[in-house]
């Protein structure tokens, strides 16, 4: 349930948002297709602001820029949220010691953790592109690193639990077709497109 509200509910509607709206700047602004095309993302983000202000006044390109730092943050901070309460619950239950915190005390640990720990990394160990060069490194390595977890799960499921908690064949072939795409998608991206983490 979770997963379902979060990427299909939630992430890919932002997305197509994103994408909508991109479309619609590159039509009334020329000038920002070819700034999306040539990687140039904070140019890129002021243009099709501008765009979008152009058509229909300053208070559009301030309603842009908002939604477009919401789409951020959610996205962001899905993540953390996802990863800091796994970390948390399995902290609670698998570290007797640590029940001593209540879950959601560790839960805000993690949170906080993650925050700090990429606000450092991003701060402090840029490259010559800056930050951003971060954040592309990072993405393109999340699709390879879903597909070796997809396949992980294929493994652990089909072998490692009991006949009666194994999943069915529809669960299977998911995780089968997500291996496909994710591990598919970074091969072509690195080996066709010539994308180098």
């Amino acid at each position: 349930f979770d997963a379902g509200v979060l990427f299909w509910g939630i992430t890919m509607l932002t997305t197509i948002i994103f994408t909508v709206m991109a479309i619609s700047a590159t039509r009334v602004s020329p000038e920002t297709a070819t700034l999306i095309q040539e990687g140039e993302r904070e140019a890129a983000l002021d243009g099709m602001a501008a765009a979008f202000g152009s058509v229909s006044g300053g208070w559009t390109k301030t309603v842009f820029l908002l939604l477009i730092g919401v789409i951020g943050w959610k996205q962001s901070f899905g993540l953390f949220d996802a990863l800091s309460r796994g970390q948390a619950d399995m902290t609670y239950y698998f570290a007797p010691k640590a029940q001593r915190w209540s879950m959601s005390r560790h839960y805000i640990f993690f949170v906080w953790f993650i925050i700090l720990f990429g606000i450092g990394t991003l701060s402090y160990i840029g490259t010559e592109d800056g930050p951003g060069a971060i954040l592309d490194i990072l993405a393109f390595m999340s699709a390879g690193v879903m597909g070796a977890y997809c396949l992980l799960l294929l493994f652990v499921n089909n072998r490692l639990l009991p006949r009666k908690l194994r999943p069915g064949l529809i669960s299977n072939i998911a995780l089968g077709i997500g291996v496909l795409l994710y591990l598919g998608g970074t091969l072509w991206s690195w080996l066709v497109m010539g994308a180098l983490p």
